[in-house]
C-alpha cells in the first residue's frame, strides 16, 4: 500500500510555517514563517540528515507569507504582510544572503510571490485584490510592467505556466484568473468560475496544459486549456480552459495547498482538515474528462496543528517522491512517498 514516510523533521522557527520553496538543482529547501524569518535546510551528503545552515532573521517587519527560489538558485524572493516583496542573494558559499532589492507598492499584504519559468518576470500578489508584473532588468533591478485588478477580493495565490510566460491567480472571490500578455500588454484571458468559495490554490501539470484547483468549497477541480469560444465576439481569440473534472469533498475543510508534480505526475493536496492526500490519474470513465483516484492519506503530519503548504521536490530521480509539508505547528516535515 502506498505510503508517506518520514524523512525529517526540521524545527527551529518560532511561529507557524506558512510555506516552503524548493531548489530547483539541489537538495535545498527555504521556509517562511510567522517569525518574520527564512530558514534554508540542506541535506548533508554523507549522512542524507537535513540541518539548518542559513536563517534570515527579521527579514521583514510582519509576518512573511511566501517564499520562492528563482529558477536560476541564484536568488530568493519573500512576500510578507508587511506589503513589501524582497530579493535576497547569497554572497558566494559561505555568505550570508543580502536584500538586493525591495519591491514595494501593494497597499496591503502581499499573500504571495513566484517566478515566471524563465527567471525574466516575477510576480506578486494581495489582498489589495491586485497582481503586479514585475520585469527584472538587471541583476538587482525590477520594473513593473503591469498592475492588474480585475479580482474583486483578496488574491491568495499566483501560479506560473511551467513552459509559458502565462500566470494564474487564485482569489476570495471564487475564481481563478488567467494572465497573458500581448504586445507588452497584460491582460486577463480568461476567468474561471465553479468554485462555490475562496480557491485558495493552483498548480500546473507538466506540460501546462490542466491545471488543478483548490478551494474552501473542499473540493479540487481540473481544467483544461483548449479552442476559443466559437461564438466569441471578443477582440483576442484567447485560448478557453474548461472545467474537466471536479473532486467533490476531497477534504473535510478547507484545502489551502495544492502540488502537481513535474517529475511523476502526482497530486497532494493538505488543508485544515489535518491530512494529506496523494492522487494518481486513472483512466477516465467519461471522454474528455480526467480522473483521479486517492492513492494515500497521511493523517496528522502537523499534530493537531493545519496544513499550510505541501511541496514535491522537483529533482529528477529518488528524490522526486520527497514532499516537504509545513503547519501552524512551526515545523517542516519532509516526506518520502513509497509505493
Amino acid at each position: 500500500m502506498p505510503r508517506l514516510e518520514l524523512v525529517a523533521e526540521l524545527t527551529g522557527h518560532t511561529d507557524r510555517v506558512w510555506q516552503v520553496s524548493w531548489h530547483p538543482t539541489t537538495a535545498v529547501l527555504a521556509s517562511c514563517s510567522g517569525d518574520k524569518s527564512v530558514k534554508i535546510w540542506k541535506r548533508d551528503p554523507p549522512s542524507g540528515t537535513w540541518v539548518c545552515v542559513d536563517s534570515i532573521d527579521d527579514a521583514h517587519k510582519r509576518t512573511i507569507r511566501s517564499v520562492a527560489f528563482a529558477p536560476s538558485g541564484k536568488f530568493l524572493a519573500t512576500a510578507s504582510f508587511d506589503a513589501s516583496t524582497a530579493i535576497w542573494e547569497k554572497e558566494g558559499d559561505g555568505g550570508e544572503f543580502e536584500c538586493v532589492a525591495t519591491l514595494e507598492g501593494h497597499e496591503n499584504e502581499v499573500k504571495s510571490v513566484a517566478w515566471s519559468t524563465s527567471g525574466a518576470l516575477l510576480a506578486t500578489c494581495s489582498r489589495d485584490k491586485s497582481v503586479w508584473i514585475w520585469e527584472v532588468v538587471g541583476d538587482s533591478d525590477f520594473e513593473c510592467l503591469s498592475v492588474l485588478q480585475e479580482h474583486e477580493q483578496d488574491v491568495k495565490m499566483i501560479e506560473w505556466h511551467p513552459n509559458e510566460e502565462l500566470l494564474a491567480s487564485a482569489s476570495y472571490d471564487d475564481t481563478v484568473k488567467i494572465w497573458r500578455e500581448d504586445d507588452d500588454d497584460w491582460y486577463c484571458s480568461d476567468t474561471l468560475r465553479g468554485h462555490t468559495s475562496t480557491v485558495w490554490a493552483v498548480d500546473f501539470n507538466q506540460t501546462g496544459d490542466t491545471l488543478a484547483s483548490v478551494s474552501d468549497d473542499r473540493s479540487m477541480k481540473f481544467w483544461r486549456r483548449g479552442p476559443p469560444d466559437a461564438e466569441s465576439q471578443a477582440f483576442r481569440r484567447d485560448p478557453k480552459w474548461r472545467c474537466i473534472g471536479t473532486i467533490a469533498n476531497l477534504h473535510k475543510r478547507t484545502i489551502f495547498s495544492v502540488t502537481w508534480s513535474k517529475v511523476h505526475g502526482r497530486i497532494a493536496s493538505a488543508g485544515a482538515d489535518d491530512t494529506v492526500r496523494i492522487l494518481e490519474e486513472v483512466p477516465s470513465q467519461v471522454d474528455g474528462e480526467i480522473a483521479f483516484k486517492t492513492a494515500a492519506v497521511l493523517e496528522r503530519p502537523h499534530g493537531q496543528s493545519d496544513v499550510n503548504c505541501a511541496r514535491w521536490c522537483p529533482l529528477e530521480g529518488e528524490d522526486s517522491n520527497l514532499l516537504a509539508t509545513t503547519g501552524d505547528d512551526g515545523v517542516v516535515r519532509i516526506w518520502r512517498y513509497v509505493v
